[in-house]
């Protein structure tokens, strides 16, 4: 009987421990709670890995690069981590077009086949770069919009006219 109370409570802890773990929420880390003036992000419909559309309070944006703000707002480890690698690979994607440059500068010896292999390698680099970076936003855009649908708890406190205090419980959610 004691062994099987042991192993019940083993499992138990371990079944709880790996829920934590996959689950990568840092709401029950947060100190602050999620600003109430943030709008979800909206991806628009046609959006492909290429590049995406985004729709911030039915606001189209530019760029991607406009989402720093709200996801500077939110404060979440795991989205600003996605944001970070998102510029690194745009950033790669955009060097790698100086290759072909730095070929021509450099080899200046007439064959025709070696640059067009540095050119295409270029432009087949950029794409992955791109491609991949745009799976950083997507992550980052996810994760955001995961945060914001989570419920918020707040209490509130107002004074009657009878000079004694009204105690309140409110649960928001969103979408």
């Amino acid at each position: 009987m004691r062994n099987a109370l042991l192993l019940t409570i083993l499992l138990f802890t371990s079944i709880t421990t790996l829920a934590q773990r996959r689950r990568d929420d840092t709401s029950h880390y947060r100190s602050q709670p999620i600003p109430a003036h943030l709008l979800p992000i909206e991806r628009a419909l046609g959006s492909s890995a290429l590049g995406s559309v985004y729709y911030y309070g039915g606001k189209k944006l530019s760029s991607p690069f406009s989402l720093e703000v709200p996801f500077y707002e939110i404060d979440d480890p795991a989205v600003s981590r996605h944001f970070r690698n998102f510029r690194t690979w745009t950033t790669l994607s955009r060097l790698t077009s100086l290759a072909t440059l730095a070929y021509v500068l450099v080899n200046n010896n007439g064959r025709r086949g070696a640059y067009w292999t540095v050119y295409g390698g270029s432009i087949a680099a950029a794409l992955t770069f791109t491609i991949i970076g745009n799976g950083q936003v997507n992550k980052a855009v996810t994760r955001y919009n995961e945060l914001l649908r989570q419920p918020r708890v707040g209490f509130s406190t107002v004074p009657t006219p009878n000079g004694q205090m009204a105690v309140g419980v409110g649960v928001a959610y969103d979408f």
